[in-house]
């Protein structure tokens, strides 16, 4: 019995070794740690969707560290995505239509990962491991716009996953911090990424990357995520650049653990649970709608909801909160980072003058009255165009002011940019460069809401992909004709994307950045809302 183990095990790593000597174009059949995927083969790209990077976390493993996945016999379907992880319903508001969001069933079995790779490349190619946004709350690795193909097909191995979403990613409590074994409770989506990160480490040569050649990626909350692996012991040499879309230096705290361990002991006596045996056996659509945070409303003045599942500093996942730049970096790894023009979404709230000036007096404290001087804002027009551009200036300041103060306390190499490349209309209404706007261009998926792009986008696109790509390769993403310095001088550079792209203020002028600086060193706390 043993000899035939023995002889079955040399059949299956004889097999692997011969699909990985001839790359991905093996008609979308490769062998994995766990066993036989096929997936979908077009002329120059070949697609794996849903494989197990982990046991489905339910029943008893609900709140725990992510499992190891079992392994199956025989070929397994990678044709069709997986089940999202279990969140609420999707709902359009704002810009964000069909595209951005979810579209099949949701789960709690939901550990998978997709990966996009080149049919006809040669040696190993470079890794974009992209983490989706959501809020911690929302979201999924196959939203349409997150589609890896055209990427891929510019010489890169695409890889996106789904991770544990809102309580059941991000409970914390005393009881699960007991039991863990580590001190540790509430960061079950990092480890997931994590998780997904090993994968990739023992199987992606298999698929033409070079698990040695890892860049992590991720927008909005999947950059939160960038920042907090970065900054994590345990994913320590598990990749090799990081990009953080929308952002760094947002202004979200991480909350330290005793906080939320107390939000996961509410809840457990909100619904009368005396244990987390009891917590365990509550139905996934009942503690779903208990902790549910819908998108934001568009109706009068629009507010962002507050996130009480995330990620919390407790030590040992996370070690040290990622908007302070002289926390300890454990990945000491390139780092790219920016925003767009127009991240801050539209408040309801009229601009007049007499607004403007008593907004930023409520929050500008001893710099208002510079601010309000360096910002024209006699009409009505005015004090609405000068709100929007200080609301970006706002958080491309701290951008900047974060990644300085992080390459002057670690000497981690970070580049700065600004997106700002319009996206196409919806209904006749424009909403500049949004947040996720530029997701579309990164991964070259475009025109998937039937909204009109044009040659410019396409260009666009491709000339974000080149830095994307030359930044996956060399940790630098400057371009053969397009130097992109490191962030680090007083003059608060960034690359913009778009429109007169190039290098630039990151902050419309360097008196109002200036302004802003005083601002922050004078105790003040600047912020992407």
């Amino acid at each position: 019995m043993k000899k035939g183990r023995e002889m079955q095990g040399k059949a299956r790593l004889f097999v692997a070794v011969l699909l990985c000597a001839a790359g991905s174009a093996q008609a979308g059949t490769v062998e994995t740690t766990g066993g036989m995927v096929k997936g979908i083969d077009d002329a120059a790209v070949s697609t794996y969707y849903a494989i197990p990077y982990a046991a489905p976390p339910v029943g008893d493993l609900r709140w725990r560290a992510p499992q190891n996945a079992a392994s199956w016999q025989g070929l397994r379907d990678a044709t069709r995505p997986s089940a999202e992880c279990y969140q609420g319903p999707p709902g359009a508001f704002g810009p964000y239509s069909a595209e951005f969001m979810i579209k099949g069933n949701v789960s709690e079995d939901c550990l998978y990962l997709n990966v996009w790779t080149p049919r006809k490349a040669s040696g190993k190619l470079p890794v974009f491991f992209y983490i989706h946004g959501g809020g911690f709350g929302s979201g999924s690795g196959t939203i349409p716009v997150y589609e890896g193909r055209n990427l891929a097909g510019r010489g890169a191995v695409v890889v996106t996953i789904n991770y544990r979403l809102g309580v059941f990613g991000f409970l914390a409590h005393p009881e699960l911090t007991r039991e863990s074994g580590m001190a540790s409770s509430g960061n079950y989506g990092l480890l997931d990424m994590i998780a997904a990160l090993k994968w990739v480490k023992a199987n992606i040569a298999r698929f033409g990357g070079d698990p040695d050649d890892v860049t992590i990626s991720g927008q909005s909350a999947g950059a939160a995520a960038v920042n907090d692996l970065v900054l994590s012991p345990l994913a320590k040499g598990l990749f090799q650049r990081a990009i953080a879309q929308s952002g760094s230096g947002i202004g979200i705290r991480s909350a330290p653990l005793a906080e939320a361990e107390k939000v996961g002991a509410d809840l457990a006596a909100k619904v009368h649970a005396v244990n987390i045996a009891d917590l365990r056996k509550i139905d996934a659509a009942t503690l779903e709608k208990l902790t549910n945070v819908p998108p934001p409303s568009t109706s009068g003045t629009m507010r962002m909801p507050a996130i009480s599942f995330a990620p919390n500093n407790d030590g040992v996942v996370l070690a040290g909160d990622p908007g302070d730049v002289k926390a300890p970096v454990q990945s000491l790894v390139p780092f790219m980072t920016g925003f767009n023009a127009d991240e801050a979404l539209p408040t309801g709230e009229k601009i007049t003058p007499a607004v403007f000036e008593a907004n930023v007096k409520a929050r500008y404290g001893a710099v208002a009255d510079r601010l309000i001087a360096l910002y024209p804002h006699a009409t009505d027009a005015e004090a609405e165009a000068s709100s929007r551009l200080l609301a970006r200036d706002r958080y491309m300041a701290n951008l900047v002011l974060w990644a300085e103060g992080r390459a002057a306390n670690s000497g981690q190499p970070v580049y700065t940019y600004l997106f700002t490349q319009p996206y196409p209309s919806l209904g006749g209404k424009s909403f500049g460069s949004f947040h996720t706007a530029e997701v579309p261009y990164v991964m070259g998926a475009l025109g998937k809401g039937g909204r009109v792009f044009t040659a410019a986008d396409e260009a666009v696109s491709r000339h974000m992909q080149d830095h994307w790509l030359a930044f996956m390769k060399t940790g630098n993403p400057s371009l053969p004709n397009l130097v992109w310095p490191r962030t680090g001088s007083s003059e608060a550079r960034v690359m913009a994307i778009g429109p007169d792209g190039g290098l630039r203020h990151g902050v419309s002028s360097l008196e109002r950045f200036m302004a802003l600086r005083d601002f922050v060193t004078g105790g003040g706390q600047l912020s992407l809302f």
